[in-house]
């Protein structure tokens, strides 16, 4: 089975164009290949709020009054706008106030599998190549800016070092890849999600997600994009302190206080993600 004949994009094909600032793009936009890591965890609620001001959206907390953050960090190999990296802060929220979800250090996971109303809101982000930029900022109304970062990985290690344009430190670190989930985080996930919605996360070709854009002159609202990711080897491990580091630069405020949870690779990292849609 090639990239393209995988189920994911046997549902979305790359059947459309789009004219931007760059020229004629392909739609919509796809990933085949690459190594994909989200480090999950919480973020002080207060200064989320204060960041999100200008925003028609609410930052879900937790039982013990945190916002549930996340980072991305992804080396895309293979992709219809080629090969480029990501680097991603995203928040969970939803469109109308929600009540706090349960304080757990998996509880992001839950809540895109099971919560009808959760979405991640893309906050910050940045790639690598002009084409990725102006399709991510003019179609899907991200607030995309170029990086010059590094990814490098092995069977054990991921490490990473994004600096902006002027060369100053975005975010860097590394994190250890293990080779599969360890049965301690497997059963506390199982014991999370109970019987149903681990069966159907196991059973399904690919999963889906719904990804908030910030209100921009491009789109000017919060819409909903779906958004799905495939990847044959999912890994989801504890955040070490002993062996896993983060260290931010300019990205987010220290008023942020990330505290990071769990680890998460996927490879490849198959995704596809749809235009935005205004909420209904």
């Amino acid at each position: 089975m090639t990239a393209t004949t995988h189920p994911l994009f046997e549902a979305h094909p790359l059947d459309g164009e789009a004219t931007i600032s760059i020229g004629r793009v392909p739609t919509p936009y796809q990933t085949y290949d690459g190594h994909g890591t989200l480090i999950g965890g919480t973020a002080d609620l207060t200064a989320i709020k204060d960041a999100f001001r200008a925003e028609q959206v609410h930052p879900i907390q937790t039982t013990n009054g945190r916002a549930v953050m996340a980072i991305w960090v992804v080396d895309f190999t293979e992709a219809s706008l080629g090969p480029h990296n990501e680097l991603q802060i995203s928040v969970l929220v939803s469109h109308q106030p929600a009540p706090p979800v349960e304080q757990h250090p998996l509880t992001l996971l839950k809540a895109l599998f099971s919560n009808p109303d959760a979405r991640m809101f893309c906050w910050k982000l940045w790639n690598n190549t002009q084409e990725v930029v102006a399709y991510n900022r003019e179609l899907l109304g991200l607030d995309t800016k170029l990086n010059q970062g590094t990814i490098q990985h092995d069977d054990t290690r991921k490490s990473f070092h994004f600096v902006d344009e002027a060369g100053g430190l975005l975010l860097e670190g590394h994190v250890k890849v293990e080779k599969r989930t360890a049965p301690g985080v497997g059963w506390q996930l199982f014991r999370l999600l109970g019987l149903r919605q681990t069966l159907k996360a196991f059973s399904q070709p690919y999963l889906g997600a719904k990804v908030v854009n910030p209100i921009s002159e491009a789109i000017p609202y919060n819409g909903d994009a779906q958004s799905y990711v495939a990847s044959d080897t999912p890994v989801v491990q504890r955040f070490d302190d002993s062996t896993d580091t983060i260290q931010f630069g300019e990205v987010a405020p220290s008023s942020i206080d990330f505290q990071p949870e769990f680890v998460e690779h996927f490879a490849p990292f198959r995704f596809v993600y749809l235009h935005p849609q205004k909420p209904t």
